[in-house]
């Protein structure tokens, strides 16, 4: 009778068992989320190709007092605006250039990127950008919903018009600054 009574234990355990693992197959857990979040600032950048422009020798009297150029390049990656413009400033006007107590204004040093005309320093700030009677803006280029992501290198040639002016011996030092905006 033992015999028989632990054959049928054993039976029913094997029955049990199976069972059991069978109910498992197919069991899926709850679902669990995750919400991803992930941001790519916009971005404008103007980098110069040489941080110094130099003219070896001041002709008074003369606006063929041409700096080396600059190659600059402007790059943008935006998601709103319809222009991007460059301009270029000096932060104190009256005094663009600096030889100990002598000074050339910045209505005396002119600018262009292109092939567009020379024009002085002598504008007001856009957007806040620049300083009133000390920028410039060289140049603005449309952006829209096809073009916000993009770049493009100018050549900018700065020159000093000193037509009816003397200046005194000496070595002048100046910073032209160069900032993009969005409009």
């Amino acid at each position: 009778m033992r015999r028989l009574l632990r054959k049928a234990i054993t039976a029913a355990a094997v029955l049990i068992v199976p069972s059991t693992a069978v109910a498992q197959i197919g069991l899926t857990s709850n679902v669990a989320t995750v919400a991803l979040t992930a941001t790519k600032n916009a971005t404008l950048t103007v980098t110069p190709n040489a941080s110094t422009a130099t003219l070896a020798s001041i002709t008074d009297g003369s606006n063929v007092n041409n700096f080396t150029p600059v190659s600059l390049t402007t790059s943008w990656n935006l998601t709103a605006g319809s222009s991007v413009r460059l301009i270029g400033w000096f932060a104190t006007p009256a005094q663009a250039l600096v030889n100990g107590a002598n000074f050339i204004p910045s209505s005396k040093v002119e600018g262009r990127v292109g092939a567009t005309a020379y024009a002085p320093f002598t504008g007001a700030a856009l957007g806040g950008v620049g300083v009133a009677g000390g920028s410039l803006q060289l140049f603005s280029q449309a952006v829209a919903a096809g073009s916000f992501f993009g770049s493009r290198t100018d050549q900018l040639d700065l020159r000093l018009d000193l037509t009816g002016t003397t200046t005194l011996a000496g070595d002048y030092l100046g910073t032209l600054n160069l900032q993009a905006i969005v409009q």
